[in-house]
């Protein structure tokens, strides 16, 4: 009779295992979603099927679609769009269907190496790197004083005469260029492998190397696990907050008086009475990029990878304040410091055709400056801007500081970006004014210490 019971009991116990089973199961699918949802990671590297990674191949996507992203040129499918379009082309490039094997670091840093062209010869050596737990990627330029440079050099200028002597040979496809082009023969390339110093695969250290391509978060690749864009969370814990011991008016004391700043700002003015914008991009020294010329109302600093900011001029006949597609350029130069930079450090100013400036500073963390927005939603708060809230040539009168000043901020507003972006006053004289959005939307310019 007993033996009977627990058999009995035997199916009721079995239930109450698979059901603990299924839950605890469920639990860990649970816990291993939420840590991908929150996770600062590239998704291109994550090994979610427990395959191996390719990293070449990671790296090559990710610059195509930092090249998209951001209208600029590193790789060749962004020099076929530019060429399809008429545009301005790059005059080098990374070919990554050329690649070196991929290489661990005793930190575990993660490298391949890849030839840059230029002028149809490998003129460099491009250093691929994933660091900081597979949070941050950098393309470095490698030193011509790295152990071994000459080497490599030369087994990549083998290898990419040996892509072009396929495709000259294959004339069915009517190509003449590199392998990897469209109308070109898919590249048949050997892996390159890179003897690292003291042997093995895992080397002690990167190669040095510096400049180069784009290095960040994988927040300006749209590759973040946890899709920054649609709002993401959890994601701050892992990014810098707005810094308190940081005063803007301190910064923007130094950028306009900076010896190396000030001259693209003093030219600047000059352009402000004329026709057309111009600009110049800054990095955070303070020195300069050569003049971009810009358009009548509008001036594109393109690749801000390496700079801090920009500096533009409006004319006469635009807005005398910054405009929403400005705020849209400050989003930019907050992102290309990277997720673990400091996007505080990001800044535009406007000079206006009297002589007076704006800065607008960056005033979020990395997570608000990965908001984006369409062109069509920039022209639809521009229009705004300029007609509901009388900013464009208003015909009664020149608007005060305090009205212009009122109208950037109700832009702000629409933009979802209230509290995000200091603004400061810079007067004729020099003087500095933090300009304070008081409860009723008015404003109030405090001078700076």
């Amino acid at each position: 009779m007993l033996m009977k019971k627990n058999l009995a009991l035997w199916p009721a116990l079995m239930a109450v295992f698979i059901i603990f089973f299924l839950y605890s199961c469920r639990s860990e699918d649970l816990l291993s979603n939420n840590e991908e949802e929150y996770s600062s990671k590239f998704k291109v590297f994550s090994n979610q099927e427990k395959e191996k990674i390719d990293y070449g191949k990671g790296f090559k996507t990710l610059l195509e679609r930092y090249d998209s992203i951001h209208n600029v040129q590193h790789t060749p499918k962004a020099l076929k769009k530019a060429w399809k379009n008429s545009s301005a082309m790059s005059d080098e490039y990374i070919e990554f269907n050329i690649r070196s094997q991929d290489i661990t670091t005793e930190n575990k840093e993660v490298y391949t190496l890849f030839p840059l062209i230029r002028n149809h010869q490998v003129s460099g050596i491009i250093i691929a790197v994933l660091k900081n737990e597979d949070t941050y990627v950098e393309y470095l330029k490698m030193s011509p004083e790295a152990e071994n440079y000459d080497t490599i050099l030369e087994l990549f200028r083998a290898q990419y005469i040996k892509s072009t002597l396929q495709n000259k040979n294959n004339t069915s496809k009517g190509s003449g260029g590199p392998c990897g082009f469209e109308g070109a023969p898919p590249c048949d390339i050997d892996t390159i492998i890179i003897i690292v110093p003291g042997g093995g695969s895992g080397g002690g250290g990167l190669p040095p190397g510096g400049g180069g391509g784009p290095s960040g978060g994988c927040g300006p690749y749209e590759d973040c696990i946890h899709k920054p864009d649609d709002g993401g969370g959890g994601g701050g814990e892992t990014t810098p907050t707005n810094p308190t011991n940081q005063n803007p008016c301190d910064k923007t004391k130094s950028l306009v008086n900076d010896a190396k700043t000030k001259p693209a700002i003093d030219a600047l003015k000059t352009k402000s009475t004329q026709g057309g914008e111009n600009g110049y991009k800054i990095k955070a020294d303070g020195t300069p990029s050569n003049e971009i010329p810009g358009g009548n109302h509008s001036v594109n600093f393109g690749d801000k990878t390496g700079y801090a900011g920009g500096y533009h001029n409006h004319t006469p006949t635009g807005i005398p304040m910054l405009s929403p597609p400005d705020v849209d350029q400050l989003l930019g130069f907050a992102r290309a410091q990277g997720n673990y930079g400091d996007p505080t450090k990001a800044f535009v100013g406007m000079v206006a055709p009297n002589g007076m400036h704006y800065v607008i500073w960056f005033n979020g963390t990395y997570e608000d400056a990965v908001k984006t927005f369409s062109q069509e939603q920039l022209d639809e708060y521009t229009d705004r801007y300029q007609t509901r809230y009388g900013m464009y040539k208003p015909t009664s009168g020149e608007m005060s500081n305090e009205e212009i000043e009122k109208f950037f901020f109700r832009a702000l507003i629409d933009m979802e970006l209230d509290g995000k972006i200091k603004l400061q006053r810079v007067e004729n004289d020099g003087t500095v004014k933090m300009i304070i959005k008081n409860t009723d939307g008015t404003t109030t310019a405090t001078p700076c210490p």
